[in-house]
């Protein structure tokens, strides 16, 4: 396949730092430069740090021209270290890498400040996150194979004329795959109107060896014609069948409130440090709260650790796309440049964010990260009394949302952390993008073969079925509620029989004492409060402090049988909650290495140990999940879908921290 055909593949493949990486272009987006601001120990690699490791690490022997970064970012310096730092002091600069020199992998640790290689390790039997051009070289490989080249002539299709998806395989325990790094990819075709996702050419899959650059299996089934359902979805090929709506924006008419001086925000009482890492995304730290005089720690890192995609078709082609878009594609890593106007409001702050490329060089991407402030219309509180007739009295609510969008594949994933005036902290995610559609003969429900073309999703076009699947997001949050000593509370609500003629429900609370106890789920029969409280901290009326997870919208419960290969490797959906002591080196919920990993790698080994966790510094890893069963409305491209869990204070402040938010815009007069 010609850099051509690639370059046109890339542009429709959504695989969006993939092209930014490999063929070395910057999609536009309109972005700003925060402030310069004193340096924090937690801002991410500079570009002159990017080459200084890389340099050091070639000097030092352990790269060449032909090695691969699929890691080179920032290891977090000690937390009691971050904690002690004030501004303007020095501190140390660790560089982080994972370098794959052609089968092998090595990890390494480069102290930047000292000039020199601290560690160096090979790490056996593993296979690291996709490398860029790894995804790009799966039509090469393809096309350079005469059985594939034919199968797809037989279907009247040319590899110039199609893309073909770098889809990881997981890990089903064929002894055949053992020790090779594998792609098992199915090819959709381009030009024909709309998205490739919505043109799957059915029926035709191989695996690729990508140490070997050979194609090792290739399955030809029956021959599915493809569809040609109506798919287009910009605005030139879509007829317009409403008339346009007056402006309807968020402004700012005399600037903004939010101060982001580096990579350090403030804004109304709170206060954090934010930056992009190439797995995570999107990484928010050393979040405070003023309360007063005082300024009250909540939270001292949250990041999305893993995306686990199962679908649900057992067959074929599509038996194995349970995915790990985080620890297998990257999340950071996919993060893609946010149009204002559509991504976020027109007056949103766009910045860029920098990560490595394959090479260990630093690559932007414009406005992957934007920063603004809504007034959602609704009340923080209110009350009208009418019973004294002493009138109204509310104020309104407004919110600080930090977003970034990651399009990995036919995915587009919107996360938002949310800070509000009230101490609350919400995780927002939202998708959109194109369903995972499976080509089938079935045209109508009405057709004979609709039962069992059905079986596993929704036929959302004619030749089209969206197959069922499930999200699950591993967010971890290293909480630090009014310090790093914390507990969990299980605040259990048991019914109970009350004197006289009622019954009803009592506040039973049991700290957790062991990993074994902080392991929950949530329950509608069973309903418990989860508080993380700090038993050493004063609180109003003699409380202790705490935030409770709220988990909202955000619960699906894990269908997948223990022994499912799929989830046995993405072992942390068995619970809605774990938590474990903070270790610097537990960062992943499956584990460093989830390409084609073994069972229960990260939260399920981790927390074998049943290590206490009580008043210690502890790490909640919370699952967010919902089950996505598709509809026609998802065709031809998806609506956003939103779903949140919340950190909520409790027992935290004396009052409602939102009492004194003024009844007035600063500098304005006049109304409410």
């Amino acid at each position: 396949m010609s850099m051509h055909s690639w370059t046109r593949a890339l542009r429709y493949a959504a695989w969006s730092v993939v092209a930014l990486v490999v063929l070395g272009c910057q999609a536009p987006a309109p972005s700003m430069v925060p402030e310069a601001a004193a340096p924090h120990p937690l801002d991410p690699l500079t570009a002159a740090e990017y080459a200084r490791a890389v340099t050091l690490l070639r000097e030092a022997g352990h790269v060449s021209d032909s090695s691969r970064f699929v890691a080179l970012e920032l290891r977090d310096p000690d937390k009691a270290e971050v904690l002690a730092w004030r501004t303007g002091q020095a501190f140390g600069r660790t560089a982080f890498a994972i370098v794959k020199a052609g089968a092998r992998t090595f990890e390494g640790m480069v102290d930047l400040g000292a000039g020199r290689v601290s560690s160096w390790n090979e790490i056996p039997g593993v296979q690291p996150t996709l490398l860029g051009e790894e995804m790009a070289a799966v039509g090469e490989i393809l096309g350079g194979d005469p059985r594939f080249v034919a199968a797809l002539g037989a279907r009247g299709f040319k590899i110039d004329g199609v893309l073909c998806a770098p889809w990881t395989l997981g890990n089903y325990g064929n002894p055949a795959y053992r020790g090779r790094r594998l792609l098992k990819s199915a090819c959709f075709v381009i030009g024909a109107g709309g998205s490739p996702f919505n043109r799957p050419i059915e029926g035709l899959w191989a695996v690729v060896d990508l140490n070997t650059r050979e194609v090792i299996e290739i399955h030809d089934e029956a021959v599915i014609p493809v569809s040609t359902a109506p798919a287009a979805v910009d605005a030139a090929s879509v007829a317009s069948r409403r008339a346009p709506l007056l402006p309807v924006v968020v402004q700012r008419p005399e600037g903004s409130n939010v101060t982001v001086r580096g990579h350090q925000v403030d804004w109304d009482n709170w206060s954090f440090h934010y930056r992009m890492e190439k797995r995570s995304g999107l990484v928010v730290s050393a979040v405070s709260y003023r309360d007063g005089d005082e300024r009250r720690s909540v939270l001292y890192q949250g990041a999305l650790s893993e995306l686990f995609v199962p679908y649900m078709d057992p067959h074929g082609a599509w038996y194995s796309r349970t995915f790990m878009d985080v620890g297998e594609y990257g999340f950071g890593a996919s993060a893609t440049p946010l149009t204002a106007g559509v991504d976020c409001p027109e007056s949103a702050l766009l910045v860029d964010a920098m990560i490595s490329d394959d090479k260990g060089a630093p690559v932007t991407v414009p406005g992957a990260i934007c920063l603004f402030e809504r007034n959602p219309g609704d009340p923080g509180w209110r009350h009208y009394d009418n019973v004294l007739q002493t009138g109204f009295e509310g104020r309104r609510a407004v919110e600080l949302v930090v977003r970034m969008i990651a399009t990995v594949g036919n995915y587009d994933y919107i996360l938002d952390w949310v800070f509000s005036q009230d101490g609350r902290i919400r995780i927002r995610i939202g998708a959109s993008g194109y369903d995972g559609l499976k080509g089938v003969l079935t045209q109508s429900m009405a057709d004979s073969t609709a039962a069992r073309d059905t079986r596993h999703g929704t036929l959302v076009a004619p030749g089209l079925v969206a197959i069922n699947h499930d999200h699950y997001f591993s967010f971890r949050l290293d909480v630090d509620v009014a310090g790093p000593r914390n507990s969990l509370s299980i605040d259990r609500l048991a019914m109970k029989d009350f004197e006289g003629p009622r019954s009803g429900w009592m506040l039973e609370s049991q700290v957790a004492r062991t990993e074994k106890e902080g392991m929950l789920d949530y329950s509608l029969t069973k309903p418990a409060h989860w508080r993380v409280l700090n038993p050493s901290a004063a609180g109003p009326l003699g409380h202790a402090p705490g935030y409770v997870v709220h988990p909202g919208n955000s619960v699906a419960l894990s269908m997948l049988h223990e022994d499912d290969p799929a989830g046995r490797r993405a072992g942390f959906i068995r619970h809605q909650l774990w938590v474990t002591p903070r270790a610097a080196d537990e960062r992943y919920a499956a584990g460093m290495y989830v390409n084609q990993s073994e069972k229960g790698l990260g939260l399920p080994t981790w927390t074998a140990a049943n290590r206490p966790i009580q008043d210690t510094d502890i790490v909640l890893w919370y699952t967010a999940g919902f089950h996505h069963v598709p509809r026609t409305e998802d065709y031809p491209i998806m609506p956003s879908a939103w779903h949140e869990v919340a950190l909520l204070p409790f027992n935290f402040f004396g009052r409602n921290p939102a009492l004194d938010v003024p009844t007035t815009w600063r500098g304005a007069t006049g109304a409410r």
